[in-house]
Order: C-alpha cells, then structure tokens, then sequence
C-alpha cells in the first residue's frame, strides 16, 4: 500500500527546511510524483517556510509549522500551518516583472514564483493560526488513483 501523506512539524529555524525537502523526497517516492511536481512543491515550500521564520517568527525559535501533505487522486494538496503573525502573502501585490531591474520595487519575487509554480494557492486565518493551502495538479496522463 503506498502512503497517501505525511505530517511533518518544522521549528522556526532555517536549519529546519533540510528536513521538509527529505519528507518531501518520502512523499515523492512513496506517491510517484513525478520530478518536475518535486522540484515544485520543494522550490514553494522552501520560500513560503523560509518567509514564515524571518518574518512571521522573526526572532522566536520556539514557533513551529506544520506541514501536510496529501495525495487525492489528480493532485497533491499542501497545508502549512503556523501561529506567526496574521499574514496573507497572496494580499501581497504582484511583483513587477516587466520594468528594469534597478527599477523595480523590493520583495513580492518570491510570492510570484510560488504563484507560478503552484496551481492553486489559498490563505485563510483559523483560530490565530495561518493556514496556507496549496494545490499542484498532476498532468491528466499521471493522475491516478492511490490506494486507501
């Protein structure tokens, strides 16, 4: 039977994010995703958590995250789940990518990528926790069922 998730608890600490990518190689394995949906979900997660710990933790070592990750037939679906401070990142405005580079505003590049990468993103506050799903679909020709 494969596995169909796995829940991993990361400390507000950048040291961390090493243990996601190995959690995220279990989960690649054990479900087939393919490498593009890997680097992916890896390139996403890894801005998302690295945003959370500088700016949402800032200097609190004692915050953690939860992370879930789950197959559902056609996708992959990713809750990261924190008590940082109140932040949407998809409030934040698009990032300018047509204007020079010395012209452009600071920041927003990263949330862009995320953006780019992932199908479906979505933010909600739940009980001073901030909750960040995201969605990668699988191409129509891999997605199969999995078993329960």
């Amino acid at each position: 039977m494969l596995a169909r998730g796995i829940h991993v608890v990361l400390r507000s600490d950048t040291h961390e994010i090493r243990k996601l990518a190995d959690a995220i190689e279990y989960l690649a394995d054990s479900l087939q995703l393919p490498p593009p949906m890997v680097f992916r979900l890896n390139l996403a997660l890894d801005e998302l958590i690295t945003n959370t710990i500088a700016y949402g933790y800032a200097e609190r070592k004692d915050g953690e995250i939860d992370i879930e990750m789950r197959r559902h037939d056609d996708r992959v679906v990713v809750k990261l789940i924190d008590r940082a401070i109140a932040f949407d990142p998809f409030e934040v405005d698009v990032a300018d990518t047509t204007s020079a580079l010395e012209e452009r505003a600071v920041g927003g590049l990263g949330i862009h990528f995320v953006r780019t990468l992932i199908d479906e993103v979505s933010y909600t506050r739940d009980d001073d926790r901030n909750v960040i799903t995201l969605t990668l679909l699988f191409p129509p020709q891999l997605a199969t069922a999995v078993d329960a």
